[in-house]
């Protein structure tokens, strides 16, 4: 069939380097083809519509690429996208009386491009006040066995000594929560997939990974907008060790090395990790493993993304 549109539908690519040592890691979920669709529409005046349709939550990065085209300009896209539907770019004819023949393979991952990260940002301990939190860094699996982790890598392990309420560091869409996990206390782990664990997507790209909560104590859902010291859950064990465990880390889609999705040195660093500043009682720094921190909020810190009408909202005590 003349003119036919041949689609070639790349698998998509979700990196999934850095597991922690001993740790949940960041198990990347795979993403099922079902959930995420690129199609096209041809329109009376000869021009194309790329669209979109996901059922995931928070921003993806999506690149387009034509094997061949015909009859329109060579067009590389590469954008992030956001939503559950829509446009991505339309593609024009260079002779509107003739049809486009095309083919074109795409790949997306989580992420925002080009994030515009606000790197002074002080975060709040994921903890309500005067929690006594243990600090360790933790390293990474993949650099351990392969030096293949990726080279920013900076995660951490909070640790109290009873199950704690685990709250939001800062405001964002929660994108996604797993919570169907029991953990065996009566063995140890160097590393365990099975965790729980909530995503959450901040204004300026940035992703937090917060994993280790209690099985069935996740009160969020994907697709609920979450504010600083709300709670999303409780702490549970890791395996058979004393006291309960979070592991936390914030990273972001590298934009230096995102365009290309080929070799290992790219692969691994397809996301940057942040050392980030946090609060505490006392105290407003990069953290230091191998200490102890009080947590605590003002309002300020809690207010500092919130809107005019969002901090009035907050005063009188009425956000939600």
């Amino acid at each position: 069939m003349k003119n036919c549109l041949r689609l070639i539908a790349l698998c998509c690519l979700i990196i999934g380097f850095g597991f922690e040592v001993q740790s949940q890691g960041l198990d990347f979920s795979q993403i099922q083809s079902s959930d995420f669709e690129i199609s096209y529409k041809r329109k009376e005046d000869n021009s194309i519509d790329f669209n979109f349709k996901k059922n995931l939550y928070g921003s993806f990065f999506v690149s387009i690429k034509f094997d061949k085209l015909e009859n329109a300009k060579q067009y590389i896209c590469h954008k992030s996208i956001s939503g559950v539907q829509g446009r991505i770019f339309n593609l024009r004819a260079i002779e509107s009386l003739k049809k486009i023949t095309f083919s074109y393979s795409y790949r997306y991952i989580r992420g925002k491009y080009s994030p515009r990260l606000k790197k002074d940002f002080v975060y709040l301990l994921p903890y309500k006040c005067n929690t006594k939190v243990d600090v360790q860094t933790l390293g990474n699996l993949d650099e351990k066995m392969s030096n293949e982790g990726p080279d920013s890598w900076k995660s951490f392990q909070f640790s109290t000594e009873e199950s704690e309420p685990i709250l939001a560091v800062r405001r964002g869409l929660v994108v996604e929560v797993v919570d169907k996990y029991k953990v065996d206390t009566t063995k140890d782990y160097i590393f365990n997939r099975s965790v729980n664990k909530v995503l959450i997507e901040h204004k300026d790209g940035t992703l937090a990974r917060y994993t280790g909560f209690k099985g069935g104590s996740i009160k969020v859902k994907a697709g609920q907008y979450v504010y600083p010291q709300e709670e999303l859950g409780y702490s549970g064990k890791y395996d058979a060790e004393k006291g309960y465990q979070l592991h936390f880390c914030i990273y972001y889609l590298n934009t230096s090395n995102i365009r290309k999705f080929n070799s290992l040195e790219v692969k691994k660093n397809m996301y940057a990790y942040l050392n980030p500043r946090f609060h505490w009682k006392g105290g407003e720094s990069i953290i230091l493993p191998r200490n102890d921190y009080v947590a605590e909020s003002t309002e300020e810190l809690i207010m500092q993304e919130f809107s005019r009408r969002e901090k009035k909202k907050y005063l009188k005590g009425e956000l939600n």
